[in-house]
């Protein structure tokens, strides 16, 4: 892997104004670490609950095999960073064509003079933030003692996963089930190696969910895959694969009795797991204990009783892309400031 100094793109900028910097799937690795991670959106997302107005938009272009994202916002209220990113999510991507599902870019910019600073690899952005955004809401709405993680959809996210959620929590055990058993056991075997925690694959999701402290749902699925009979009290789930209004993996009855946090309550009213609840009077709007920015900013609790079942509905926003994003730009001029 070549140094971030060999990735400086300066004949696309003014030289007067620095370099631009192109940060690959193997840069964002080597800087941007879980912890820096959920540190970045924990400041963030403290910042937004002063600035509300800084929440980020996102647009989505349906094609006949994917859909288009494109997310953007400011670094809520110092503005001091911009981002845009553009993703594609091609579901059979990897069956296909051997490709990842989630491809993409997202361009940095300074807030202060609007030069380009750096173009990032979204995919491994994308989901080192989306595990954060879980890690976030899990310290607070997670039992403290949680140790069994089931992880639903055992592809690329489903490693940031694992590791971000079991940097906040001790988690001792992972249970996994994907549709390709052979998903699964790869994964379980990467855990184990990687993680050192103890992993198994489970014969059906019911069987994993029932065993669960955390469950995470990482899936393109388009209809429900867990219902409420499956889960036991006390657990946290985190929905993060229904991200547009044709994708859904919680059934709506799970809401009615459960504790309810997001990222962007408009987003997940229109298009996350939510939205479906709210669609078929399982919950509304007003039923919504809090969003990421209150957990950072300490204004609502997250997890009330041990024994309450709380969903987070996670649909990713451009907030979340601009506070990884500037991180590793920061993390990267650091490592070079101190190179020859």
């Amino acid at each position: 892997m070549g140094t971030a100094k060999d990735f400086r793109l300066s004949n696309f900028v003014d030289s007067r104004s620095g370099d631009l910097f192109l940060l690959g799937a193997d840069e964002l690795r080597a800087v941007l670490t879980p912890a820096l991670c959920l540190a970045a959106l924990e400041d963030a997302y403290r910042h937004l609950h002063a600035a509300p107005a800084d929440i980020g938009r996102s647009l989505g272009f349906q094609t006949e095999d994917g859909k288009f994202h494109v997310k953007a916002g400011l670094f809520p209220g110092t503005h001091k960073y911009f981002a845009a990113k553009v993703n594609a999510n091609y579901p059979d991507n990897p069956r296909r064509f051997g490709l990842p599902t989630i491809q993409g870019l997202i361009v940095l910019c300074d807030g202060a003079d609007g030069r380009p600073v750096a173009i990032l690899q979204s995919g491994e952005l994308t989901g080192l933030r989306t595990a954060a955004a879980t890690a976030l809401a899990a310290k607070h709405g997670a039992r403290a003692d949680a140790r069994t993680l089931a992880l639903i959809g055992c592809g690329a996210q489903a490693r940031h996963q694992a590791k971000a959620v079991a940097g906040v929590l001790p988690v001792n055990r992972v249970i996994a089930v994907d549709r390709e058993p052979a998903n699964a056991e790869a994964f379980t075997a990467w855990v184990a190696e990687t993680l050192g925690i103890e992993a198994a694959s489970a014969a059906t999701v019911a069987d994993a969910v029932a065993a669960s402290d955390i469950t995470v749902t990482c899936t393109t699925a388009t209809g429900p895959i867990v219902s409420a009979n499956m889960v036991p009290a006390g657990c946290f789930i985190a929905a993060i694969g229904a991200d547009n209004p044709d994708k859904q993996e919680l059934d709506p009855g799970l809401f009615a009795n459960a504790r309810i946090l997001v990222d962007d309550l408009d987003q997940c009213a229109e298009g996350g797991d939510l939205a479906h609840a709210i669609r078929a009077g399982a919950a509304t709007r007003d039923d919504v204990a809090a969003t990421l920015a209150d957990l950072a900013a300490g204004a609502r609790p997250g997890r009330t009783r041990e024994d309450e079942i709380v969903i987070f509905d996670s649909t990713g926003t451009g907030v979340q892309d601009v506070a990884a994003a500037a991180a590793a730009y920061d993390a990267v001029r650091t490592r070079n400031a101190g190179c020859p």
